[in-house]
């Protein structure tokens, strides 16, 4: 894309370790995408031919769009996100999601969806409990499966929520690239099949289909009248789905415009303009109505049925399409599609116009998925996806803006949204004399800076404070500049803190910190260039240098409040900020702070042990840890006083993190063996409650010290505990993340600490009293381990139902509650344990193994042996290509401690042939132990 838009010479390659946007050493050396990379291009869209309506013109409207002329040429500015698509790192597709307009979903075309394609697509589309530019990435980058892209708690009372599906961030509208056509094995069909079966609400419809050069000795050409056309679609170039049933793949008929577009052999080897490829009208550009056949006759036959399929497909979904399909055929008693497209009454009545208008518009409601193929490593079929990225999916203007919250509010994305949504109903007055009076903020029009940090790095040299901090941001409206002081919102309320603790620039009065932009650097993958004037505007994505405080998920919001009321006399700019002030609640609601929901990172599932080699490298591997925290959420540090653990998503997730630590801060560490994140909880099935035996009191006097109290509990299972997905079962169990306890509270306990008994159990605590929030301490620390083993608690709720002390101080009280509190949560798990009902819960993957056909007996052995749940097994013939050159399939489900260091056993079980790739599925009861 790149290589084709003049961003760069010539197309980089991942097995060359030249590519832009994968610049990490790491990433060059293993071939894989890391971190994601950020880039920004502009894309020519050409103009159609002249005279081309439906499949072979001809019409009123078509003689409308003649008089008014050919459309010219469109530029589109694109800002493209690279995400990896391992699961270790999905945290980098998550947060890219969250600032993404649409994504291009990359499918291996002999594997299908992959385990990782599942994970991207759920993060797609805000599912499953995980948190727009458009993306491009590899899911997982040794079978290039792959999405180019969320979050927050839904907003159930604003009429708008539904829109936004599960979190704050719209769902993303998608295309899908099949890659790899020119493997063996490779199958078009199979793999939108898989795509349909597996990716609930996919629904991928063909706009291309492949080309392939049967081998033979001499081709001949078709009969036609223009020879340059007969040298290149000669009989011997088909069209269809599968690799191995026609010969090497050459190019994608494409379905919409109805053309040929034919790559030159070798044409990885070629320069960019030697490799163009040949484009080839099917019907002549210059006839109407029959037009003249271009071509062979087995190819035109493929395109007209591919076309007719594409037109019912859109007739399903779409209604404008339907009305237009229903008149065509009523209209027309006749046509049985044969090879002149008059034949065929629905394709002579539908143009291409109308087609592009449908495949838009149900590209963008999340309809339809539109779906091509390529091989992209060769340079073949790039070109259409970027043609159809400027077709179908959106631009800013075309999304909802994200849902914003009030800073110190839990609830204000619904009370903002509320108030917003009134205030566009009311009629304009004169007193709401801006340019925002019926525009949100966050929508692109909006003149009042609203923007959103989905990622920070630190670059030696490059960032403005002294750690080299670069902060990524998506401006949703408004427009962000070079020196410009921006508010730093933290989505939690708390405020920014430097690398040493310190608040920044945060007075009394402040709820939040105050910097001010050093810089801008242009995005160019590696290359990142000094912007030192920069400015970015709605809708496009920045890197910031010299924000010292910001992190991952803050909001930046401007200083003076409406960007537009800035400028002009300061008579006028006093009576607008008065005028507001007294008027305009958006205005006081962005000065006092709003903010997008932040990042939600997925649970670590593998800790490792790691000590620096001498006490002065000690403090400098808590520093580097620390800034890895920073530009990695799901990386999880806990120093101890003789130890230090890191937690991570997998195995190559802990070894990149120590490999950064060799490269970049050369600290050299020794590690102990990986451990599993294991977690507890308590048998108890759906609606049933297990309490203390009354108010549990405790009675002691600490240090001359009388600390009293009694308190009385109630357990269950969490509410999203309670699922009975099949889907997410593993054997006859629940498999899902683990999740932190919940501690709620009774009226009774309400009223105890003269609170309101009916108040929303979403309220912030820190408005309670300090003996309240002793007493949550109490329980929810108590909780952190368990009783079978020293594993935190998970997936219950405790409630606490009452509460009794014979102390008044204010003093005494809170350490007598907190140390109740603890102590009722352990009698209590106490008694579960001697009535065995405490359960570990471990974490599982679902794993895909390639193996040789002969090999297959040897693996299924060994997964049994690891506890592994057998769940299909596609063998050659009938599976991953066919025939006995390609591997067989197996996948399975297997505890995550089991397959630890699983690539040496394979690789000496299959002669060094299998390979396998893990993706975690959750947490379920240990068995077979």
């Amino acid at each position: 894309m790149l290589a084709l838009s003049g961003v760069v010479r010539s197309p980089g390659s991942v097995d060359d370790g030249d590519t832009v946007t994968d610049y990490l050493p790491a990433e060059r050396e293993r071939g894989i995408t890391i971190q994601s990379a950020a880039v920004g291009f502009d894309w020519v869209v050409p103009p159609p031919p002249p005279m081309m309506g439906g499949a072979a013109g001809g019409g009123g409207e078509e003689d409308a769009r003649q008089m008014r002329g050919p459309r010219a040429a469109t530029s589109v500015s694109v800002n493209l996100i690279d995400t990896p698509g391992h699961i270790d790192f999905s945290v980098e597709v998550h947060r890219s999601v969250a600032v993404l307009d649409g994504a291009v979903l990359v499918v291996d075309a002999v594997a299908g969806v992959q385990a990782q394609t599942e994970t991207v697509w759920r993060a797609m589309r805000n599912v499953d409990g995980r948190r727009r530019p458009v993306a491009g990435a590899d899911a997982d980058d040794d079978g290039n499966d792959g999405v180019g892209g969320g979050g927050a708690s839904p907003s159930s009372s604003s009429s708008s929520s539904s829109h936004y599906g599960s979190h704050a961030h719209e769902p993303l509208p998608a295309l899908m690239f099949v890659n790899k056509m020119d493997r063996e094995g490779a199958d078009y069909r199979r793999a939108i099949e898989s795509v349909r079966r597996k990716l609930g609400g996919s629904n991928p419809i063909a706009v291309q289909l492949p080309l392939y050069r049967r081998p033979s000795s001499g081709a001949s050409s078709s009969s036609s009248s223009f020879e340059t056309i007969s040298v290149a679609l000669g009989d011997d170039i088909v069209a269809g789905g599968a690799a191995d049933d026609h010969g090497e793949f050459v190019g994608v008929l494409d379905l919409v415009q109805m053309r040929a577009i034919v790559y030159p052999d070798d044409a990885e080897s070629l320069s960019m303009e030697d490799a163009a490829p040949s484009v080839i009208y099917l019907s002549h550009p210059d006839q109407r109505g029959g037009g003249q056949q271009q071509g062979p006759l087995s190819l035109m036959r493929a395109a007209l049925d591919g076309r007719r399929e594409l037109v019912s497909n859109l007739a399903n979904v779409d209604e404008v399409m339907e009305d237009l399909y229903l008149h065509a055929v009523m209209d027309n008693d006749e046509g049985d599609g044969g090879a002149d497209c008059h034949a065929c009454p629905i394709l002579d009545s539908i143009s291409t116009e109308e087609i592009q208008s449908s495949l838009r518009r149900m590209t963008l409601a999340r309809r339809v998925m539109p779906t091509m193929c390529g091989a992209a490593l060769r340079g073949m079929g790039v070109e259409p996806v970027l043609d159809c990225v400027a077709e179908y999916l959106p631009c800013p203007l075309d999304r909802l803006p994200p849902q914003l919250r009030l800073l110190g509010n839990n609830d204000g994305s619904q009370h903002y949204q509320h108030k917003m949504e009134q205030r566009q109903k009311q009629p304009k007055t004169v007193n709401e004399n801006d340019g925002n009076s019926f525009i949100t903020l966050g929508h692109p029009l909006h003149s009042s800076t609203l923007a959103y940090v989905f990622k920070v790095m630190h670059m030696k040299g490059r960032g403005g404070s002294g750690d080299g901090r670069v902060a990524f941001a998506r401006v949703y409206s408004g427009t962000l500049r070079a020196r410009d002081s921006v508010r730093v919102i933290s989505p939690d309320g708390v405020p920014t803190h430097d690398g040493e603790g310190r608040n920044i620039n945060i007075t009394k009065k402040q709820k939040y910190a105050v910097e001010r932009i050093g810089g801008m650097l242009e995005l160019s993958g590696g290359q990142f260039g000094n912007m030192p004037e920069g400015s970015c505007r709605s809708g496009d994505v920045c890197a910031l240098v010299g924000l010292k405080g910001v992190v991952t998920g803050d909001t930046l919001l401007s200083t003076i409040g409406d960007g537009g009321a800035a400028g002009g006399e300061g008579g006028k700019k006093r009576s607008a900020k008065k005028n507001r002030k007294n008027n305009d609640v958006h205005w006081k609601q962005y000065m006092d702070g709003v903010h997008l929901a932040g990042l939600t990172s997925p649970k670590p599932v593998l800790t490792l042990r790691v000590e620096a080699y001498s006490t002065s490298e000690q403090s400098r591997l808590s520093a580097a840890l620390a800034l890895l925290t920073v530009e990695d959420p799901s990386l999880v540090v806990e120093e101890m006083p003789t130890t230090t653990l890191i937690s991570g998503l997998g195995e190559l997730h802990m070894e990149i993190v120590l490999d950064r630590l060799r490269r970049e801060f050369g600290l050299e560490v020794r590690t102990g063996k990986p451990a599993v994140a294991y977690r507890e909880t308590v048998s108890i099935k759906g609606g049933e409650e297990v309490e203390t035996d009354g108010l549990v009191e405790y009675n002691r006097t600490v240090g001359g010290v009388r600390l009293q109290g009694a308190v009385h509990l109630k357990m269950r299972q969490s509410a999203s505990s309670c699922t009975s997905d099949v889907s997410l079962r593993s054997g006859n169990e629940i498999c899902r993340a683990p999740e932190d306890p919940v501690v709620t509270l009774s009226p009774e306990t309400r009223l105890f600490f003269n609170l309101d008994p009916n108040a929303a159990s979403d309220e912030s605590e820190h408005k309670y009293p300090p003996a309240l929030r002793a007493l949550l301490s109490g329980v929810r620390g108590s909780m952190k381990r368990g009783r079978v083993g020293p594993y935190p608690l998970a997936n219950l709720e405790c409630r606490v139902m009452q509460v009794d002390s014979e102390l008044s101080s204010a003093d005494t009280l809170p350490g007598a509650l907190r140390a109740a509190g603890a102590n009722a949560v352990t009698t209590m798990l106490e008694t579960l344990a001697k009535e065995g009902r405490m359960t570990v819960l471990e974490p599982k993957m679902n794993v895909e193994i390639w193996v040789p056909t002969g090999r297959v007996g040897d693996v299924l052995s060994d997964l049994t042996g690891r506890r592994g749940t057998i769940d299909d097994v596609a063998m050659a013939d009938e599976g991953i290509g066919g025939g006995d050159h390609v591997k067989s399939m197996v996948r399975a489900e297997v505890p995550l401690v089991e397959i630890l260091g699983y690539a040496n056993s394979l690789r000496s079980l299959t002669g060094g042939e299998g390979a396998f790739s893990a993706e975690y599925k959750g947490h379920a009861p240990q068995d077979g132990v």
